[in-house]
């Protein structure tokens, strides 16, 4: 009997990643502390800290091991997490009432000043896009092949670019520019304030490029946020390549 591929248990990874974010928490404060009290390397309490620190290494990347699967993915969801470790630990880089070199003055205030904006904004922000794009089975897929699709119709040009124009008037998408002999149609979907707060985006702007190829036509569809700012885009862009691709399959099959 052939063994399915394991999908990973969201306790035991989690249980790994929190491990190991705080290891990287306590040794980057650890070695800030040694470097102000010691003198030299060889006068660090260094037997120490590894004595406590290695076995919860190893049972951090064991958990971690032990829940990875399809779904999670170390540089998506672990990395974030040990970065904001690593910077609230430096954070013990200088007391605040003491005097400071000013580079270090520089560092030491960019470091506060991020740690709460990615701690309470960006690492909320990013679990909810990613839970997002597990529900759509997409989490993996790199973002220039999630919010891109390539398609062939076998159907005439004419045909296959008006069936564009319906497939984004389908989605609710405004058509703002449209050239048949260049092969392009640009479109952009805006939304109400309660519908941005649903879908998690305030719109997108559509692209669909054509061409003919022998007895074919190729169109490729790429969707991606009108605001430049916007860094998650909770799967819209997905969702919208693939109803357009999906609509396009079932007009011409």
């Amino acid at each position: 009997m052939k063994k399915t591929k394991n999908a990973g248990s969201p306790l035991w990874f989690w249980i790994g990643t929190l491990t190991l974010a705080l290891i990287v928490f306590i040794s980057s404060a650890s070695i800030i502390s040694f470097v102000e009290r010691y003198s030299t390397i060889s006068e660090w309490p260094i037997r120490g800290m590894l004595a406590v620190e290695i076995p919860l290494i190893l049972f951090g990347v064991y958990c971690v091991r032990k829940g990875k699967g399809d779904m999670y993915s170390l540089k998506d969801d672990m990395l974030p997490v040990l970065i904001i470790s690593l910077l609230l630990g430096l954070l013990r880089l200088a007391p605040l009432g003491s005097p400071m070199p000013f580079l270090v003055f520089v560092l030491f205030h960019l470091i506060v000043g991020a740690v709460p904006v990615l701690l309470f904004v960006h690492l909320p922000l990013y679990l909810f896009h990613r839970r997002a794009l597990r529900k759509m089975g997409v989490a993996n897929i790199p973002k220039n092949k999630r919010n891109r699709k390539i398609i062939e119709l076998q159907c005439s040009y004419n045909e296959a670019f008006n069936l564009c124009v319906l497939a984004l008037n389908s989605i609710g998408a405004r058509i703002l520019e449209k050239d048949e002999s260049l092969g392009i149609i640009k479109a952009e979907t805006m939304r109400s304030l309660i519908e941005a707060i649903k879908k998690g985006s305030w719109g997108e702007i559509i692209t669909i490029d054509l061409c003919e190829v022998n007895d074919r036509v190729r169109i490729e569809v790429r969707s991606k946020c009108r605001s430049q700012s916007q860094i998650f885009d909770y799967g819209i862009n997905y969702e919208n390549v693939k109803k357009i691709a999906d609509f396009l399959k079932s007009k011409t099959s």
